[in-house]
């Protein structure tokens, strides 16, 4: 294919000059691609957009190497603030920091004894708050751990550390004021534009809860993209906490048009591997104290995602430990006994640690992986010791889950990782990080290649969201959704595809990017 043909916002036709050109008419734009490449558009199976714009106004602390700089990066912030006021942050990592340990509530208080802090870890299963924040929320050492949380004490006095894990990271959470709709919505655009300068041009989302209801994200939404305004397909998750409301007001997956369409009804099975929440079968190997978190009790959980495949849903479910993966495959499975429906392609989001006959059941049961190369590009460097090796030649492992044949889509997480879907395609390719870290990649012989690591976000969440006979290839009679690239991916250094800009975006044959 040399030459293709937008009309409509559908691709017209495809193929050689001469075929395509007797298709050009008086008003037609042409575009020479000098070199360029041409790809179908770029989709995000899995992030936040609205959390990630939210977190645009919030201390950045993700290059922090040492709690100092968390430190001082507080003070300078307090500095500029009325006492009494919140300062909020996000990124830490403490695998990264020269301590390697959390941070506690002693560390915060020696620069921000004046202000509620409250500091989310990378994953964002995790948070440390200071003295003032915790008093706020009313914690001491009588509080009880909320269900799916806790609330890390001191081991001798039983005072409260200021380390909140999972549900308890809402206790303070919910105390810190929102920001203006103004404000939002002038931070959600500015994310929405990042997006399509790389390429992107359908965003698989869960927001709803950033932004305080179903409406109110559909509203704000809507109020920002489309062929007028920010060209961009947007396909918001359910949560579900709100299954039944959604259902009361005809919500369910595939409800919408093609710019604003919800998806999957999302729930959490267990947290993070980098905060030991992910719920494991067997011990963290680093530490054997404990298996992780599940978020619900067994029959709860199974329950809920039998309600919502019950309803026509498809569920999206956050699995990264074996054991939360073993819990959901177990539900899914509960589920098609008790309500059997053909073709429910059910998401399990994230599926890190995995193994053999994991795998097998998730092919067997439909169940579509839905998967962030780019996290290798931090746990690789320490997910070994986490899980030990015998569990990590199964984790991460793409390449094992295509041999399975399980369909897989790619997403970011953003903001827990970059917007940028090309150092996504980057890290599956060379199981490194960005930089070029470990010669070889880890565990190599899990690597995709360029078409593959591609097809993740091409045309694997458009098979994920139902919408494959729409979108996700360059075909006629499909949307006119497609990047024009700097250079081919398929062709150039491999060591240059995280470098890989849109110089156009399009969405529904409307020019979103132009550089």
């Amino acid at each position: 294919m040399s030459c293709l043909a937008v009309r409509d916002g559908r691709v017209a036709a495809v193929g050689d000059e001469g075929e395509v050109r007797a298709l050009q008419g008086p008003g037609t734009r042409v575009v020479r691609l000098e070199g360029r490449a041409v790809v179908p558009g770029l989709a995000d199976a899995h992030l936040h957009i609205l959390g990630y714009a939210l977190s645009l106004d919030r201390l950045a602390l993700q290059g922090a190497r040492s709690l100092a700089e968390i430190r001082q990066a507080l003070a300078t912030a307090a500095a500029r603030l009325a006492p009494g006021e919140w300062i909020v942050g996000r990124g830490w990592d403490q695998d990264q920091l020269a301590e390697r340990r959390l941070p506690a509530r002693q560390d915060l208080d020696e620069v921000c004894p004046h202000h509620p802090v409250f500091l989310q870890r990378t994953c964002n299963h995790i948070a440390v708050v200071n003295s003032a924040a915790l008093r706020a929320a009313g914690i001491d050492r009588h509080s009880p751990d909320p269900p799916g949380g806790r609330i890390d004490r001191d081991p001798v006095t039983g005072e409260p550390t200021g380390i909140l894990r999972e549900n308890a990271v809402d206790l303070v959470a919910r105390l810190i004021p929102p920001v203006t709709p103004a404000r939002r919505k002038e931070l959600l655009a500015r994310a929405l534009r990042e997006a399509v300068r790389y390429g992107l041009t359908q965003l698989h989302t869960d927001d709803c809860l950033y932004a305080g209801g179903l409406d109110v994200a559909e509203a704000l939404f809507r109020e920002l993209i489309g062929p007028e305004a920010i060209p961009i397909r947007i396909t918001q998750a359910i949560p579900a906490e709100w299954l039944a409301e959604a259902a009361a007001a005809g919500i369910r997956t595939g409800a919408g048009d093609e710019w604003y369409r919800w998806g999957h009804v999302k729930l959490y099975a267990d947290g993070s591997l980098g905060g030991r929440t992910a719920a494991l079968l067997e011990p963290y190997a680093d530490d054997p104290s404990t298996r992780g978190i599940y978020i619900h009790e067994r029959e709860a959980f199974i329950d809920l995602v039998a309600e919502a495949h019950r309803l026509g849903n498809q569920v999206g479910c956050h699995a990264i430990g074996d054991g939360a993966a073993a819990l959901f495959l177990d539900a899914v499975a509960e589920s098609q006994r008790r309500h059997p429906r053909a073709d429910a392609r059910h998401r399990m989001i994230h599926c890190q640690i995995l193994s053999e006959p994991l795998m097998a059941r998730m092919a067997a049961l439909g169940v579509v992986g839905d998967i962030q190369p780019v996290f290798l590009n931090t746990d690789g460097h320490w997910y070994v010791d986490r899980v030990g090796p015998e569990r990590a030649a199964t984790s991460y492992a793409w390449r094992s889950m295509m041999r399975h044949g399980i369909a897989l889509c790619g997403g970011s997480d953003c903001p827990i990782e970059p917007l940028n879907p090309w150092y996504g395609v980057h890290v599956a390719v060379h199981r490194q990080d960005l930089t070029g870290v470990p010669e070889g990649g880890w565990y190599p012989e899990q690597r995709l290649t360029p078409e593959e690591a591609l097809g993740l976000y091409t045309a694997g969440p458009a098979y994920a969201g139902f919408q494959e006979s729409f979108r996700g290839r360059l075909l006629p009679g499909m949307a006119a959704d497609l990047a024009v690239l700097d250079r081919d991916p398929f062709a150039c250094d491999p060591a240059e595809l995280k470098d890989v800009r849109s110089t156009l975006t399009m969405v529904g044959g409307v020019i979103a990017h132009e550089s």
